[in-house]
């Protein structure tokens, strides 16, 4: 009986040494996950599984501006507790100001394309930060320096509709004239430049840029075009 109970507590003993090595590495192991994620956290969008500001864009903006020209750019649909910063890729080209903690102006200063860069950042727990970057493409052309219509006089029968070809220099420029017909009864005229004829008659339209400069083109309304007249480039009235 007394070698039983000697058998017994040498198996207990052997017991005790071969698993108490292995509680303290798991103690240990848990040591270290802990230092590691101190180290390194988990965004806290990581662990809900969503990305960071994953509906932030931008409300409606001009993609295509003049030099000299000052637009806004704003944000939206911006989670809480966020710092955002603006940034312009060229500023010889573009010249970036932030207004608010969701808007900043822009003024095409050059000629070219340039992109605002808008940087998103959050601290979260463990002073961890989460950034994410949009970016919004601008592009910049001179002002126009002359207008003028490619033809002095076009006919056009009552009901039509036709788009008056311009030139504008430099070629390079996107500005929009302003669009006028001097009777509006005879023919009309839309903002980017397409003509209606409204009943028979003689009237002009005229074309005037930014800095004053204006075109002027005859246009005459018929009842309907003779057979010999072109009309391949007129639609009919919707």
């Amino acid at each position: 009986m007394k070698n039983i109970h000697k058998i017994l507590f040498l198996v207990a003993t052997l017991s005790l040494l071969v698993f108490l090595p292995c509680k303290q590495s798991s103690a240990n192991d848990l040591k270290m996950q802990d230092t590691a994620f101190l180290l390194n956290p988990v965004s806290s969008s990581a662990l809900k599984g969503n990305s960071f500001n994953q509906y932030v864009t931008f409300a409606k903006y001009e993609k295509d501006i003049l030099q000299d020209d000052t637009h806004i750019l704003e944000v939206q649909n911006l989670e809480n507790g966020c710092d955002v910063s603006f940034k312009s890729s060229d500023t010889d080209i573009l010249d970036v100001k932030q207004l608010s903690d969701t808007s900043c102006s822009y003024t095409g200063v050059g000629y070219g394309k340039a992109k605002i860069t808008v940087t998103i950042t959050k601290t979260t727990a463990f002073f961890f930060k989460e950034k994410r970057t949009i970016r919004a493409s601008i592009k910049v052309t001179p002002k126009a320096v002359s207008v003028m219509f490619r033809q002095g006089t076009r006919k056009i029968a009552s009901g039509r509709k036709l788009k008056l070809p311009l030139t504008i220099r430099p070629s390079i420029s996107e500005e929009i004239p302003t669009f006028r017909s001097l009777n509006k009864k005879v023919v009309s005229i839309a903002k980017n430049g397409k003509i209606t004829g409204k009943k028979p008659g003689t009237t002009f339209v005229t074309a005037t840029l930014l800095n004053g400069k204006t075109a002027k083109c005859k246009i005459v309304v018929l009842e309907q075009m003779p057979d010999d007249e072109p009309d391949d480039d007129w639609e009919t009235e919707d």
